[in-house]
């Protein structure tokens, strides 16, 4: 029987992309710390969802620069945002705002929040779906012109190219199945938005594609029980080795990077790169 509660659509994810990954931060408790990017996308998360709490004639550039100024002071009194400072010393407090709060333009070049016919914002949901305990947070549900359900997920970090989407999309067919399996009602539409690049990846929900990403679902769910039993979590080695914060644990993902970076394959922005030279 597995021992985990249930999983998340990013949980699915962080399986496939790497075993010894997910074992060590869904079954040790492990996070090696939140980064940088990780919080810029918690503030911009905050800012958008109390941007869309007003009315929609009031969501305006205006008020969101009210909203990002009062959002910042929530934000820094967060338990994770003063461990980081306090880890790293981190004393660029106002390039990250204006960082957060040009993604937060980025997002009023995408849509205009004011014709947006909101749902629910950060709505957590959990359910059963076939026979896996599914939980999740969606940023975002909207209705559209059409009456259909369109769920919404923000994301400041870069935008994949169209060979690396499949996960994010199946991401939104989980939270998809997950709205339906609760409200009855399927969404029509799943929505990245990239505040920081301006840039929206849009795709239609099917059955089919529920259908898909349930499938993926089902077989990560068995895949871990049987893990668990076998007490086997093998490492994936890839590119995001370098980002890892496991990686100095772990002889497959040190020997992908000291590889990645001889190569000259590693960027010296990833958080590994001082490890590979070694």
């Amino acid at each position: 029987m597995n021992k985990l509660q249930g999983l998340s659509p990013s949980s699915v994810q962080l399986w496939g992309q790497c075993p010894r990954k997910f074992y060590e931060e869904k079954m040790m408790g492990r996070s090696g710390g939140t980064g940088e990017a990780a919080l810029l996308g918690t503030f911009v998360h905050l800012v958008l969802e109390n941007l869309m709490q007003f009315e929609m004639e009031d969501r305006v550039v205006e008020v969101a620069r009210k909203v990002a100024r009062s959002s910042w002071d929530e934000f820094a009194a967060s338990k994770e945002w003063l461990e980081w400072i306090a880890e790293t010393g981190f004393t660029a407090e106002q390039a990250f705002r204006r960082q957060g709060w040009a993604s937060v333009i980025g997002y009023f070049q995408m849509e205009k929040p004011s014709e947006i016919d909101v749902i629910a914002t950060e709505r957590f949901m959990s359910a059963t779906i076939e026979g896996v305990p599914v939980r999740g947070i969606v940023d975002r549900l909207d209705r559209d012109v059409f009456g259909g359900v369109v769920i919404v997920d923000y994301k400041t970090g870069k935008v994949p190219s169209p060979w690396f989407r499949a996960p994010k999309l199946q991401q939104l067919n989980i939270y998809a199945a997950l709205v339906e399996e609760v409200d009855g009602t399927r969404p029509d539409e799943g929505r990245l938005l990239f505040t920081s690049f301006s840039e929206t990846i849009a795709t239609d929900v099917t059955a089919e594609s529920i259908w898909s990403a349930v499938d993926v679902l089902k077989n990560a769910w068995a895949d871990i029980d049987r893990a668990l039993n076998d007490d086997l979590f093998p490492t994936k080695p890839g590119p995001l080795c370098g980002w890892c914060p496991f990686v100095g644990e772990c002889d497959e993902g040190l020997a992908e990077v000291k590889a990645r970076r001889s190569a000259g394959k590693l960027k010296a922005t990833a958080p590994a790169w001082e490890l590979a030279g070694t």
